[in-house]
């Protein structure tokens, strides 16, 4: 055993209350260890001057003090139970308890201000709609959203949005003088072709043949048709007036007529 094992057991051991295995292990450490035989020995002979002192004998009130108090504890009942543990709950509710539910009532305070508050700076939104969809409209995530957007605008959390000016959307376009060229250097009298294309024409009016719906006879003419648009630029479409990625359909059709 360690000494701070040993040293708070020491009384115990002089007075003979220990276990016997805890006995033996501080015997053993006794013998071992001079600092605690030391303090061992030091506690032996006060223990000697104790009690060599002649003893004290009890003043007279004392006897009458706990005959008194063994009594009332004979005579307590449940009445006196419960008065006892009413008087010590207030005691503590009004002392450490108090400032707790004081707390708790400002705090009940505060959110009912809150949500009067917040229930006062919202406006209702209006949202036109039929008849037989307006139920389905007032739950859609787009009025959610608006009135989350018009309460954080109320609060002065958020700054109020510019009116967007809308504008018509424009289709895309490609230059007549592309397809005039085309045309005039890849006309062939007395045969016929038609062709059909898809073109993906990105934000800066770049062009690209993404399908053809309609093969021409002559395979030539499509790698010609490919390359002028390859090489063309064309107007990007756009919405709100910001450029957008369009789709725009190319036809070729060569007729020949004779007399």
């Amino acid at each position: 055993m360690l000494c701070k094992t040993v040293l708070p057991l020491l009384s115990e051991y002089f007075d003979g209350v220990l276990d016997a295995d805890a006995a033996i292990q501080v015997s053993q450490h006794l013998d071992q260890c001079l600092g605690c035989r030391r303090e061992y020995k030091s506690l032996c002979s006060l223990h000697a001057k104790l009690s060599s002192f002649n003893r004290i004998p009890a003043p007279e009130y004392l006897n009458h003090l706990v005959q008194h108090r063994i009594s009332e504890m004979k005579r307590d009942t449940w009445r006196s139970r419960i008065r006892n543990e009413l008087e010590l709950r207030w005691s503590r509710i009004r002392t450490t308890e108090g400032m707790w539910y004081v707390t708790r009532a400002l705090g009940t305070i505060m959110t009912t201000l809150f949500f009067l508050l917040i229930s006062s700076t919202i406006s209702p939104q209006y949202i036109e709609a039929n008849p037989r969809t307006i139920e389905r409209s007032i739950l859609t995530p787009y009025y959610h959203q608006q009135v989350g957007q018009s309460l954080l605008m109320k609060l002065g959390l958020i700054p109020p949005e510019a009116p967007k000016k809308r504008t018509a959307p424009i289709k895309p376009a490609i230059n007549d003088l592309y397809l005039l060229q085309f045309a005039q250097n890849n006309s062939q009298e007395g045969k016929e072709e038609n062709m059909a294309v898809v073109t993906e024409i990105d934000q800066s009016g770049a062009p690209k043949i993404q399908n053809v719906l309609e093969y021409p006879e002559d395979r030539d003419l499509l790698n010609n048709f490919t390359e002028m648009i390859s090489s063309a630029r064309c107007r990007p479409a756009s919405k709100d007036g910001e450029t957008v990625p369009s789709h725009m359909v190319l036809l070729y059709n060569h007729i020949s007529v004779s007399d």
